[in-house]
């Protein structure tokens, strides 16, 4: 329908109210009879008809009599795009006022209908409600009625009774436009007859717990998703129930996550009590569905329950895109292919290669030297139960079915293969580290997949898992990892925050802080107290405590400061060859092998490693290490590597053993499973085969001796499984001789995987839409960026999301909206910032991750080719180019557009908030975009707080290009092309030097901007301005209007470059601008002047007006350049320069090259150089314009009589 039948309808509707009072009627069952009344065909949801117009939306609500509350949102409706800005509403508009209203914010009326209305029962639900008096009898007590029309009216009770459950409702709440508050349709659904989620018409309201999706009393709902009265909704509720002791005591409070309509309200939310009104109090026993009945006529229909166990699902696979927006979903498709490519099925399972390529499937990680990573105690209690050694692991427990004997035996003998690599590194964290790097990962992007760890409670389901890292990785093992998560997981899903090395050392240390490791005592020790500067003798010392201890512990002195340690034992080497040693300490330490200095570090300093090299047989070495700490930090850390060991920590290689038998690992004894890592070599061997026997290698690289090992298991293809057998029933069983993984699948992700075996069998071919949004579900970037009203921070994670620039709200601290990336970005930006993250907005806390090329390359030509608008094209001009650019910098300043208010430019801060800074725009913004944007920048960023300025296509600034706004747009991004080089802005330097020269010419003699460290600047009353290069003895720049500003160079430590302040900054030369070439064709010499014998600078002298005479030698003579200012108006000036060769002889074959460019045109009295400066030359031979090295260059031949000659060239632009 079109807007204007639309508005015409509801006039019609309207207009007989208006002549005649509308009678009371209270409530409304049926649309049918509601739309008699005439306030019901204005009541609903409103959204704009047409983009230009903006994201707006409204909710209309009848308040009887003509009367309505309306409700205006920024971004969309609720749950489809709303911004989650306090809304605007206004309270007792009439209905003529709305029509008008409506019709001028140009909203249209939708019907919104919940994804999951008419969800189908899954295999194993109980269908409670179904429209049949069967179903009626079955479940419900004997009160339970329906209507006519087969739906169940409010106020009954399940005979069932669950536990833990999912349950789908439907309901419909009638139309009560006289009633307010509790009176307007309420009822509520009690789960176990405890636990309450309210119905009600709270359509247009706040959202509170005593209204739809609230937890009554509890917790409001996280979006009001209400929709208006006698629409069919839904509630999709996982209920887990509370857990009780032996004794009676509640242990765990009830948890549901409730979504309304689809869209999560409730996540993974504590329900601490029985809500109001419960008909059951808490108890350990299951409880019925009971529906309340208050009054008011509301229906339910399509009502079914499926029974879980919340502790076996807890050991499913957790994919946060797939719990988010597949697990309830009837779309197989999606939902399939998301777990297929998720859990690597196909790494068994062969299918063809562009299924492989749809997929997206994920590499597990490589384990290749995995024993210089993870723990080998961890290993152990993973491989024995993964599931719930990290609860959600995608990794399946590859001994279904064997027996407990037959399990910890393979696993003993998995975990000494993978350990027989070394072993990770040691290290200690102080606490200041450690509390950096808490505040890294709750603000860096760490918690929008990662559970916080300072309180805050996230939704369970849609969080990717960690283990319990402190068990897992050492400190230093950790580094590594983060410093490249990619060598370990190619595939992304763990993606680089590109984190400078102080951050993932202090992250690494927050994660990996409280790890207790008892690590076993295999070094002597004798600890000495005392002062030293240098390593004392500790032979003639006596010590205050002799004992053993755990590798390089400077605990052993009891004492912080004042102290010796001196450590001694045995390393046994396998191999002969070359090993290198590293030793580091804070303050001295040496290490000697075998009575021989290989590294000293002696003396105070702050920690500082040195290498050493020897040469060592194999066998049994001497090892000792000597250290002091006079006061400060103390520290001593030695490392090793040689033939066949990677650099790696000799902490547990050292042994007090003089035969060289490692000290054997205590064994962490859990009381509850015994696990332990007990090192056996005789075992390594075992567990190589058993790694290719059971699958490992299929999803696991591992290489040895360079060669990856292959896997020995044969699965069947693809296209020969069966659903509910192998690893997709629901009890899975396998044997030494045929092993089965268990990924401990829920029933839903077994029937999302079974209908995908059909789908995958044959070619699948991905739209570029599938291929976005397979990815964003893939590697979960709706966790941060939403696209088309699907995704974005979760109403629990939202707050997580941080700025340094609190006033620039939302913008500032959530990731943007990826809608219309590819018709934003520049091709080229758009792939650097998937494949290698970005920091373009630095006040935002969290990053831009590095996802690596493999992701890059399908998705960036995919957003491009379902955003991209080639709309909005720039102004051509017929001013030069260094005029627009000089407009648009005029535009940008302080006076005009204010860009500066708020944005930054290059280094420089804006004089407001710090939003992104504008010289990187024409680096990743396309200019069509820029164009569209810069007319209405809210179309295309609901709530943004950048204001337009060109409102309703007229532009604010009327007196540059008469007030014409596609050519400011356009001077504005011309200007910026130049990036950080371009012209700083009037009003954006606060504490700026300008100087400015009134009376007489101003030298400056300091670092400019494309000069030599010898640059001379010159400013000029006339306005015409320029710098003269004493290291290449050439005119470099001119430019026009403002000098230049000396802060950078007057203040603080004046370092940096400076650039002109003024306008219209050309390069006139390059290089010197004469040669003696061997004919007319010969190239213009490329090297520095610097580089020739001959040449150099005399210096200058200043005539009467204080105007500089430049003065060189060079092989042909002497010559003085003298650039002339000319004034031209208030603002500019050009140049008539007098070049003046003095010479005993007439050189041969000089040339002066008055001019170099692209393109150089004749004009009637001179030569015009790429469009922009004018060159005209008296005194030499006939000019003549050639190409050279892709340039072409205007050359004057120059020749000298009597002694001198004489050329005068001006310079106009």
């Amino acid at each position: 329908m079109s807007r204007l039948l639309l508005n015409v309808s509801l006039l019609l509707l309207v207009a007989p109210f208006a002549a005649t009072a509308q009678e009371p009627k209270d409530v409304f069952t049926s649309v049918a009879e509601a739309e008699k009344n005439p306030d019901f065909a204005i009541q609903g949801e409103y959204v704009a008809s047409d983009a230009a117009t903006g994201n707006k939306a409204a909710q209309v609500v009848a308040r009887g009599n003509g009367v309505f509350r309306v409700v205006l949102y920024n971004g969309g409706l609720p749950g489809a795009g709303w911004d989650r800005k306090a809304p605007q509403i206004l309270e007792g508009e009439e209905s003529e006022d709305v029509v008008d209203l409506l019709e001028t914010m140009k909203l249209e009326k939708v019907s919104r209908q919940s994804p999951t209305l008419g969800a189908k029962p899954p295999a194993g639900a109980v269908v409670l409600f179904d429209g049949t008096e069967q179903a009626l009898k079955d479940h419900w007590l004997d009160n339970a009625k329906m209507t006519d029309d087969g739906l169940l009216i409010q106020g009954t009770m399940t005979k069932d009774k669950f536990r833990d459950f999912t349950i789908h409702v439907e309901f419909q709440t009638s139309f009560m436009p006289f009633a307010q508050g509790q009176s307007r349709a309420n009822s509520g659904i009690y789960y176990q007859g405890r636990y309450e989620t309210q119905v009600l018409d709270s359509f247009g309201l706040e959202g509170k717990n005593n209204e739809t999706g609230g937890i009554y009393e509890i917790r409001d709902p996280d979006v009001n998703m209400c929709l208006p009265p006698l629409s069919w909704q839904t509630y999709d509720v996982d209920f887990t129930a509370a857990r009780w002791n032996d004794k009676g005591e509640k242990t765990a409070n009830v948890k549901m996550t409730v979504r309304l309509n689809g869209v999560i309200v409730q996540p993974d939310v504590e329900v601490p009590r029985t809500t109001r009104a419960a008909p059951l109090p808490e108890s350990p026993e299951s409880g019925p569905i009971y529906i309340q009945d208050h009054g008011n006529p509301i229906r339910f229909r399509n009502i079914w329950i499926l029974p879980r166990d919340a502790e076996q699902e807890a050991r499913r696979p957790r994919i946060p895109g797939y719990e988010r927006f597949l697990a309830l979903s009837d779309n197989d498709g999606d939902a399939g292919r998301l777990l297929v490519g998720e859990l690597g099925c196909v790494n068994c399972h062969e299918v063809n290669d562009a299924v492989e390529q749809a997929l997206l499937t994920k590499q597990a990680p490589i384990l290749t030297n995995i024993a210089q990573r993870v723990r080998p105690d961890w290993m152990v209690q993973f491989l024995a139960n993964p599931h719930e050694t990290k609860a959600g692991t995608t990794m399946p427990d590859p001994f279904a079915g064997w027996s407990n004997d037959e399990r910890m035996s393979a696993v003993q003998a998995l975990a000494n293969f993978l350990a027989s690599g070394g072993q990770p590194a040691e290290r200690t964290a102080d606490r200041e580290a450690m509390a950096r790097g808490e505040r890294l990962f709750h603000q860096v992007g760490c918690v929008a997949c990662h559970t916080p760890r300072n309180g805050t409670s996230v939704r369970e389901a849609t969080t990717v898992p960690l283990p319990d890292v402190a068990a897992k990785y050492s400190m230093p093992a950790m580094i590594e990892f983060l410093k490249n998560p990619h060598a370990v997981r190619p595939s992304g899903r763990m993606p680089s925050l590109n984190l400078e090395q102080k951050e993932i050392e202090d992250l690494a240390s927050y994660l990996t802080s409280g790890a207790t490791r008892d690590l076993p005592k295999n070094v002597h020790f004798a600890a000495y107290h005392g002062s030293w500067e240098s390593l004392p003798n500790f032979a003639e010392l006596t010590p205050v405590d002799e004992g053993v201890c755990s590798g390089l512990d400077v605990s052993v002195a009891n004492r912080s400061e004042n102290f010796g340690v001196v450590y001694t034992a045995f390393l046994k080497l396998e191999k002969k060859g070359n090993y290198s040693f590293w030793l580091g300490s804070d303050d001295g330490s040496r290490l000697v092998v075998d009575d021989q200095e290989v590294v000293s570090v002696d003396g105070i300093h702050p920690h500082t490693t040195k290498e050493g090299k020897l040469e060592l047989d194999s066998g049994v070495h001497r090892i000792r290490v000597e250290y002091f700490e006079l006061g400060g930090e103390e520290s001593v850390r030695l490392e090793l590597a040689g033939p066949g060991m990677p650099r790696q920590d000799a902490s547990l290689l050292l042994t007090t053993d003089e035969s060289g038998k490692p000290i054997e690992l205590p064994k962490q004894e859990n009381p509850e499973d015994g696990l332990a890592f007990h090192r056996d070599a005789s075992l390594v061997e075992q567990g190589r085969k058993l790694f290719a026997s059971i699958g490992c290698a299929n999803c696991h690289e591992y290489q040895q001796d360079g060669k990856k090992l292959t896997s020995s298991l044969s699965a069947p293809a693809w296209s020969e499984l069966r659903s509910q057998s192998g690893c997709l029933s629901s009890d899975v069983v396998g044997t030494r001789e045929k092993p089965i993984p268990n990924y401990d699948l829920t029933q839903g992700q077994q029937r999302h995987i079974a209908a995908s075996l059909a789908s995958l069998a044959d070619n699948v071919t991905m739209s570029p839409e599938q291929t976005v949004h397979q990815t964003m579900l893939t590697f979960n970037c709706y966790a941060c960026h939403e696209r088309g009203g699907l995704g974005g921070p979760e109403p629990s994670r939202n707050a997580l999301f941080e700025t340094t620039q609190h006033e620039m709200g939302d913008e500032g601290r959530l990731p943007p909206s990826l809608t219309g990336v590819g018709d934003k970005l520049q091709d080229g930006w758009l792939k650097q910032i998937l494949a290698n993250g970005a920091n373009e907005r630095p006040y935002m806390r969290t990053r831009m991750p590095k996802f690596g090329n493999d992701v890059a390359s399908p998705l960036a030509p995919a957003f491009i080719t379902l955003d991209r608008k080639e709309e909005g094209e720039l102004a051509e001009f017929e001013d030069p180019e260094i005029r627009v650019k000089s407009t648009g910098r005029e535009l940008v300043g302080n006076s005009n557009l204010a860009c500066i208010k708020c944005h930054t430019f290059a280094n420089h801060p804006a004089t407001g908030i710090q939003a992104i800074s504008l010289t990187g725009m024409t680096r990743r913004i396309r200019p069509e975009w820029f164009v569209r944007y810069l007319y209405d920048p809210a179309k295309y960023r609901p709530g943004t707080r950048m204001p337009t300025g060109f409102p309703n296509g007229q532009a604010v600034v009327k007196d540059i290009y008469d007030g014409h706004p596609n050519q400011q747009i356009s001077a504005v991004w011309t200007y910026l092309t130049d990036g950080d080089k371009a012209g700083i802005p009037e009003g954006l330097i606060a504490r700026m030097i300008e100087l400015v020269p009134e009376k007489e010419p101003i030298l400056y003699r300091n670092f400019i901007e494309g000069l030599s460290p010898r640059g001379i600047a010159v400013g000029t009353p006339e306005k015409a301005h320029f710098a003269w290069d004493a290291n290449e003895l050439c005119l470099r720049l001119i430019w026009h209007d403002r000098f230049i500003d000396a802060s950078k160079h007057w203040t603080g430590r004046g370092q940096g470059k400076q650039v002109p302040l003024g306008d219209h900054i050309l390069t006139v030369e390059p290089h010197f601008a004469f040669a003696q070439l061997a004919s007319q064709d010969a190239p213009w010499p490329a090297d520095s002047i610097r580089d020739r014998q001959g040449y150099q600078f005399e210096g200058y002298s200043l005539n009467d007006a204080g105007q500089p005479e430049f003065r060189l030698k060079t092989p042909f003579g002497e010559v003085t350049d003298f650039p002339e200012p000319l004034k031209k108006n208030d603002k500019e000036g050009n140049f008539r320069r007098v070049l003046t060769i003095t010479a005993a002889d007439s050189p041969e074959n000089l040339y002066f090259r008055a001019g170099i460019g692209d393109q150089i045109e004749a004009l009637s009295d001179g030569f015009q150089i790429d469009g922009v400066l004018t060159v005209r030359v008296t005194g030499g031979g006939l000019p003549l314009v050639r190409e050279s090295n892709g340039k072409q260059e205007l050359l004057v031949p120059v020749k000298v009589e009597d002694g001198q000659a004489k050329l005068a060239q001006e310079l106009i632009w």
